[in-house]
């Protein structure tokens, strides 16, 4: 007579899929029968998430029950208030964990600064294997421990990086101002993506860390959202030596343009372009609701601008990849009709070319992968008019008149 034991894996993996977000039916499952118990487990314990309510249960777990440490792949350590760093997650919690790739944590959940030397060790053993790190800043002094730690890490491929400046008001430009740490063995760390949200002055230890060690060389994705304050405007601007480390490489860029990004940098003497990017297919333009959107066109006018006034400019330049443009811009009405004509013209002729280029039929060859432009934004042009997509859609059309006639300009909802 047939048993469950006999049932296709196959079968009992879809069985237990229609369950996968049903911890309460997933127990069940388990409990069924042994033929359920590793399909059960595999889709309870991929994605940890430790809370104050568990931290203790999961730990006592994974030293009972050493064979359901190995189906975790992701550990999530949120910030837990009242909770003392010691009781997130000893290094040799996490040594237990043999097939952790993926760490989302908080500032300092491993209590970096009381670990005695055998316990780094531990945990530098251990954090080895990781490929993804989400990091959420709220306290300046564990990103040093944060970077020794990942420099001993060759498979980290995905950082992410969220400051959020905590306590007594903002980060100032001094308090970013502290040493970080050099790397064992230049070039260990090798990113692929790259992700930094919130306070913009993390940029500046970030990148004195990064940059030396060509962590950037061969990276593909670059997310820069970061927030400025009046008061960040004085504050040294790292933007320009990251996208430079990781220019030869990148494929996709996202920057925040409030202010607009510095195009000189003093480690080189070529204006920044995206002729600086030879493999960039996507750029993502930001900023926020107190930017000057005529200085944010302005800038991508001269951004796409080929370096026709360099010392370098008879040089032969491969055509850009670029294959999609997305300026997302907080637009009010009266600041976008205030933009200068010559502003719009400029994007559109570095796109295109004056009416006599490329053989007189205004193409271009700067861009021949250009798809679309799309402007976003709109949402924020006439607060919440039920208009508004349409003033927003008619402004920007009006003024890019080429661009609609090629069928590349389109306009975000």
């Amino acid at each position: 007579m047939a048993s469950i034991l006999d049932l296709p894996h196959e079968l009992v993996d879809r069985i237990v899929s229609e369950f996968q977000h049903d911890p309460f039916n997933l127990r069940t499952c388990a409990l069924i029968s042994s033929a359920f118990l590793p399909w059960s487990r595999q889709r309870l314990f991929s994605i940890v998430r430790l809370t104050a309510s568990n931290i203790y249960a999961f730990r006592a777990l994974i030293e009972s029950s050493p064979t359901v440490a190995s189906y975790v792949r992701r550990l999530e350590m949120p910030m837990m208030d009242n909770f003392p760093p010691s009781a997130i997650l000893p290094p040799a919690t996490l040594a237990q964990l043999p097939n952790v790739t993926d760490l989302s944590a908080h500032s300092d959940p491993f209590d970096f600064r009381q670990l005695p030397t055998g316990q780094e060790i531990v945990l530098a053993e251990a954090a080895r294997r990781l490929t993804t790190v989400e990091i959420l800043i709220d306290r300046l002094w564990p990103l040093p421990a944060w970077a020794a730690l990942l420099n001993g890490c060759p498979a980290l491929a995905t950082l992410v990086i969220k400051a959020e400046a905590t306590g007594w008001g903002s980060w100032t430009a001094a308090d970013v101002a502290f040493p970080m740490p050099a790397p064992f063995a230049p070039g260990t760390l090798r990113l692929r993506t790259l992700r930094v949200s919130g306070d913009c002055k993390i940029l500046v230890p970030l990148s004195a860390w990064l940059v030396p060690q060509c962590a950037l060389a061969a990276l593909q994705t670059l997310v820069l959202d970061v927030s400025y304050l009046l008061d960040d405007y004085s504050a040294p601007d790292a933007r320009p030596a990251l996208v430079l480390a990781a220019a030869p490489s990148l494929r996709e860029l996202t920057l925040h343009l409030d202010p607009p990004m510095p195009l000189t940098s003093p480690e080189t003497v070529l204006p920044i372009g995206l002729t600086s990017f030879p493999r960039l297919r996507t750029l993502h333009l930001r900023d926020g609701p107190d930017a000057d959107i005529g200085a944010s066109l302005a800038w991508l006018g001269a951004f796409l601008q080929p370096p026709s006034s360099s010392p370098h400019a008879h040089m032969h330049t491969e055509p850009s990849a670029l294959e999609e443009l997305s300026p997302d811009h907080s637009m009010i009405r009266r600041d976008l009709l205030t933009v200068p004509a010559a502003s719009w013209r400029a994007i559109e002729e570095a796109l295109l070319g004056g009416e006599g280029d490329a053989g007189g039929n205004g193409k271009g060859e700067q861009y021949p992968h250009l798809r679309n432009v799309t402007f976003k934004g709109y949402q924020k042009f006439s607060l919440g008019a039920p208009d508004a997509f349409e003033h927003f859609s008619r402004t920007v059309r009006e003024r890019l008149p080429r661009l609609v006639e090629r069928g590349m300009l389109a306009v975000g909802r």
